[in-house]
């Protein structure tokens, strides 16, 4: 048998996405269970006819099944595979005694799927050698598919070439609705599938209700065959709308009813016969640890985009309206939005999903196109064409930003030193050259910078949370449970490669501005004073900036032992948008130390360090997102 922790540890170390079978196969033990007699009665048969010209005759004494490979779906309902089985023989010798062999035996099968194994047939018997290991390459021993992802873009042509042909020879809007009741499958759009919007769709393999997480039934006498969508899902979600979300559910029915007949076959106890479930919220545990549905979610959220935009169609398209703009490398900004505007209103996807299939194809550039994170849309950017690996970025959410400065040291490094600033979702080196300020003085990206990234922004590489480089660091798995769902389980991570170097060599002679120290008073009072008066801000102005109210910086600014909160004083450095050695010199003239609230206060830390000249409101939206206190003042102290 295979050693499965070696499999494991090979999968996690090449970064394959592919389904495992696990320890046990419930199809080997279902065959054990109800098909083990004639099994064994096949393998005696061949045995004694393959030794039918012996002079005694030998008997089988004991067989075992060992494994059950080659797993494959032949057509609709029926399971092809092969059985391996050792056998203990009894062979005759001249003297009184026999002795005894042990023969390998490959007994290849059919199963017609239904409520239990009645459609079983053996098709043909032959020897094979000892532990032969299992290489299921199509279908694991939960009869779930075995598909890489690399094999995305095959699995959604087969679909198509199976459904709608004509959608892969031309450009064209995939009429999913059409393929949907074409494969007798009902849709329902006015049904919420739970409170609190967990699931964006559930499709119905088996008669009977559907429960939520929390056993609560959502779905009464619910019907094989049927497709519940969330109405809310295309008004609350700007990615993974109406059509995504039925291309997936039918992805679902084209690829994974063998296993639920397999879970109902077997007697599964609860949901697993009966539906999938499809969330909203990815699954960020290790992929080590996922089960068959985990497995199957990721593979429909996969395959759902490229059957809505087809691969050779997609590209054919996007050359054509390209070459207008002088060909994909020198295209401008402008231009690919206009692209992507084309292209999604041809497939009749969103903005979102057109730039992300462009990227799939290989159009880096895209990647600067109507930059979503974080819930909403960020202004374009453009770069040098190959300044960019196919999964590397200069926009990354706070949530990433966060991980990156509370787990790798390196980073953390970068963004002490006060050089850089985290302005509209990517971190920039501090310079004017880059960085311009609005009214409220809030840091934002110079128009040089937007068109010169990879001359001032740090590069961050994609890879999945349940791969995450930070997996094992301290509070980190309590710090996902905090953090806001991230779509598909996308991580953004910092990583010292060359174009970061280059970074840091800028400003490795740079000088912090310890001078900051020297210049306040010794009081915190006397230095808010000092601050306010500096920077031309009155209490009303500091406190719309901080969300620390009038009051409290009035009690602050003239009573030394007025009490106050740490997340106050915080407030009031991004309100006056103090610099890191500013913010640090204000905060050590209080009682409070960051690096003694744990995790909490490495994010804190973080803030001061890059993002003390964004929007208070901004701040507070994401640190709330990741499950931090936000910043302002604590309303029992106003």
């Amino acid at each position: 048998m295979p050693n499965w922790r070696e499999v494991r540890k090979e999968l996690n170390d090449s970064r394959l996405d592919y389904y495992e079978a696990q320890d046990e196969s419930p199809l080997q033990k279902l065959i054990d269970q109800s098909r083990y007699d004639d099994i064994r009665d096949a393998a005696i048969a061949y045995i004694q006819e393959e030794h039918s010209g012996d002079a005694k005759r030998l008997s089988v004494i004991d067989m075992e099944i060992e494994n059950v490979i080659h797993i494959e779906q032949l057509e609709d309902g029926v399971i092809a595979f092969d059985v391996i089985a050792s056998c203990d023989v009894e062979m005759p010798s001249a003297s009184r005694k026999g002795y005894f062999n042990e023969q390998w035996l490959k007994i290849h099968c059919q199963v017609t799927l239904g409520i239990d194994m009645s459609g079983f047939r053996i098709m043909s018997v032959g020897n094979c050698e000892p532990q032969e290991e299992s290489d299921n390459d199509r279908l694991s021993g939960e009869l779930v598919p075995i598909i890489s992802r690399e094999q995305f873009e095959d699995e959604a042509e087969k679909f198509l070439t199976r459904y709608c042909p004509e959608a892969l020879e031309k450009p064209m809007r995939v009429p999913i609705e059409t393929i949907a009741s074409d494969m007798k499958l009902q849709v329902i759009e006015d049904i919420p599938l739970s409170d609190d919007l967990t699931y964006f769709g559930t499709i119905i393999f088996d008669n009977g209700n559907v429960l939520d997480k929390h056993r609560k039934i959502t779905i009464r006498n619910a019907k094989r065959g049927t497709v519940y969508l969330d109405p809310r899902v295309s008004y609350e979600r700007s990615v993974g709308t109406k059509r995504t979300t039925l291309a997936h559910e039918c992805f679902h029915w084209h690829r994974h009813q063998p296993y639920h007949v397999l879970m109902k076959m077997i007697g599964a106890d609860d949901n697993l016969g009966k539906a999938i479930q499809c969330q909203i919220a990815a699954n960020s545990m290790d992929s080590d640890k996922w089960k068959a549905v985990d497995w199957m979610e990721w593979q429909a959220k996969g395959v759902a985009p490229r059957i809505l935009m087809p691969a050779k169609p997609t590209r054919l398209k996007a050359d054509q309206l390209l070459a207008v703009y002088g060909g994909a490398d020198d295209a401008s900004i402008a231009a690919y939005e206009n692209v992507i505007d084309e292209l999604a209103e041809l497939f009749d996807v969103s903005r979102q999903a057109a730039k992300v299939r462009l990227m799939d194809l290989g159009y880096s550039k895209a990647e600067g196109v109507y930059p979503f994170v974080d819930g909403q849309y960020v202004r374009g950017y453009s770069f040098e064409a190959g300044a960019l690996d196919k999964n590397q970025t200069f926009t990354i959410s706070y949530a990433d930003l966060f991980k990156a400065y509370c787990f790798d040291r390196e980073f953390k490094k970068l963004i002490d030193s006060g050089q850089f600033i985290f302005a509209d979702r990517h971190l920039v080196l501090n310079n004017e050259k880059y960085i311009a300020r609005d009214q409220s003085g809030n840091a934002t990206l110079s128009e040089y910078a937007l068109s010169h990234m990879d001359e001032c922004c740090v590069v961050f590489s994609k890879g999945y949370s349940y791969q995450s480089k930070y997996q094992g660091a301290r509070y980190y798995t309590q710090f996902m449970r905090n953090a806001a769902p991230v779509e598909n389980q996308v991580e953004y991570s910092f990583e010292l490669n060359a174009h970061n170097k280059t970074l840091l060599e800028q400003i490795k002679n740079a000088k912090r501005r310890s001078e900051a120290m020297r210049r306040y008073p010794g009081s915190f009072a006397e230095t808010l004073v000092a601050l306010q008066k500096e920077r031309k801000l009155s209490n009303k102005q500091l406190a719309d900036r901080s969300l620390v109210g009038e009051k409290t910086i009035q009690r602050l600014r003239n009573d030394e032992e007025y009490p106050t909160s740490v997340q106050t004083v915080l407030a009031l450095c991004v309100g006056l948008k103090l610099p890191l050695p500013e913010a640090e010199m204000f905060l050590g003239k209080t009682d409070f130390k960051l690096n003694s609230m744990k995790g909490e206060g490495y994010v804190y830390q973080c803030v001061l360090g890059a993002c003390a000249e964004n929007s208070i409101y901004e701040i507070n939206e994401m640190l709330k997102e990741n499950g931090i206190t936000p910043l302002g003042s604590d309303p029992d102290l106003q």
